[in-house]
């Protein structure tokens, strides 16, 4: 922020910075992730209901956007995926390794790589489809599969289902360059942040973050102690955990580059990474 308000960094460099999160950084990172993860020790019990509790605040943050405070569709979308999905990696997975040592790492990618797979991809799937310009369904079709993101995503899948043997370079250079999305991201959204500087109460990104830091723990607990067949305390404990953290970057990259705006979001990041400080030392 003192960069940017010393006119070293604007808005325009807070872009290009988005763009290289867009088509390298998030590609790799998302790649290295689903190929590294062990699917077979998945607690897939716990992880239905995590995405249920997800899948309910997404949909409680997309009508709040829209229908209360009068956002449009695209912007209600990610501002619903913004009230969802968290800062896994730098936020969370430091804190859960201090509580739950090198156990709590499994049900944290787990998580990443449901959210990566199925709200992340799927959010961006609706973007495509709800652009504003007129596309034939092969044309929207035709996007989709050219998706840097989606390409990843998949690749990453079939390499880790097929068990296809990646060579030492490749991984590496996926470890390496997606480790750099993350903070990247939210070098970008600090830019975007001190250009737009505080102009009063953003209700919206307050409401925001109450379902996120909040409501989503608050609904993830309910589910988890209804399940009486869930027999691993390791997993709902770090999951919980995951539920009260911080909003994460992947919705302001995913608005920067669609075009669609981007001030409450980044807010919303910013006000939970702070509100996230106290709920989460609550917790532990």
């Amino acid at each position: 922020m003192l960069l940017t308000r010393g006119g070293v960094f604007d808005a325009s460099a807070a872009s290009i910075l988005n763009r290289f999160v867009f088509y390298i950084g998030a590609p790799a990172l998302f790649f290295s992730l689903l190929t590294r993860a062990s699917l077979a020790e998945f607690e897939w019990q716990v992880l239905l209901l995590y995405f249920t509790s997800e899948m309910a605040i997404y949909a409680a943050g997309t009508a709040l956007a829209r229908y209360m405070f009068r956002r449009e569709w695209r912007e209600a979308m990610l501002l619903g995926m913004t009230a969802c999905f968290v800062n896994h990696v730098f936020f969370v997975l430091p804190m859960a390794r201090v509580l739950y040592g090198d156990a709590a790492s499994a049900p944290i990618a787990a998580i990443i790589v449901v959210d990566t797979v199925l709200i992340f991809a799927l959010t961006v799937v609706a973007l495509e489809l709800s652009s504003p310009a007129e596309h034939s369904g092969r044309k929207v079709l035709a996007l989709l599969v050219k998706h840097p993101l989606l390409q990843s995503i998949a690749a990453g899948l079939l390499v880790n289902l097929l068990e296809i043997p990646l060579h030492d370079g490749l991984s590496t250079f996926a470890s390496f360059v997606g480790a750099a999305a993350s903070p990247i991201a939210l070098f970008a959204l600090g830019i975007i942040l001190a250009s737009t500087g505080s102009r009063g109460q953003d209700k919206i990104a307050l409401t925001i973050v109450g379902l996120k830091v909040i409501v989503h723990p608050v609904l993830a607990w309910l589910l988890f102690t209804s399940a009486t067949t869930l027999t691993n305390p390791a997993w709902t404990s770090t999951a919980l955990l995951v539920a009260a953290g911080p909003c994460g970057a992947m919705p302001f990259v995913l608005a920067l580059q669609y075009k669609i705006n981007v001030t409450t979001i980044a807010r919303a990041i910013g006000y939970s990474t702070l509100v996230s400080l106290v709920t989460l030392a609550v917790m532990a």
